[in-house]
């Protein structure tokens, strides 16, 4: 995937105009792009678009317009958006007021390594950014990358089912990919 680069980045009068159509698109992608797997985890699959939405906005919270320090943003979320054929993602821990949080992050710690993209003839396992994790705790998110040979981009298109699993000792659930996430991805994967 292409990494973003500052001229990929509009001036805060340009976003400002273009802000509420971008960001519906944006979260319409999202919602193809978003996975539940269990009850507590979601996978987002990011692409240049949800990236450069990121930083667009972290640039506008902040009042960023100095290209250096937006520069320092797009190197920040152009580390997400993997090389080759690769895809990456967040993966998100659900938490809430009412949870034990430092007994769910314990006993989900290392639950980022256990995570696999699977197929009819395939199986992709999810490397994850290290150093989130402890024995005694996980962090509530989590990047992903997922690497595939060209064999597996094939394997994809072709597979009738697809899948998303995450098979930890404390965690042990899949959920079906949808149609439209399975053709999202494969566009990332081809382009």
């Amino acid at each position: 995937m292409r990494p973003l680069t500052l001229s990929d980045i509009v001036s805060p009068e340009d976003y400002a105009k273009e802000r509420e159509e971008f960001r519906r698109r944006i979260i319409a992608l999202k919602r193809i792009r978003r996975v539940e797997v269990g009850p507590r985890i979601s996978i987002v699959f990011e692409n240049r678009d949800t990236m450069r939405f990121q930083v667009q906005e972290m640039c506008r919270i902040e009042h960023i317009e100095d290209p250096v320090l937006i520069q320092q943003e797009i190197d920040v979320y152009n580390d997400l958006l993997p090389a080759g054929r690769s895809i990456g993602a967040t993966l998100l821990i659900a938490l809430n007021q009412e949870d034990d949080m430092p007994q769910i992050l314990q006993r989900l710690s290392g639950v980022e390594e256990h995570v696999f993209l699977d197929g009819e003839g395939f199986r992709v396992h999810a490397q994850a950014e290290p150093g989130r994790s402890t024995e005694e705790k996980t962090s509530a998110v989590h990047y992903l990358t997922f690497m595939f040979t060209l064999d597996q981009i094939n394997l994809l298109a072709l597979s009738p089912t697809v899948s998303l699993a995450v098979h930890h000792p404390g965690y042990d659930f899949h959920t079906a990919v949808s149609a439209d996430a399975k053709a999202s991805l494969l566009a990332d994967l081809i382009h």
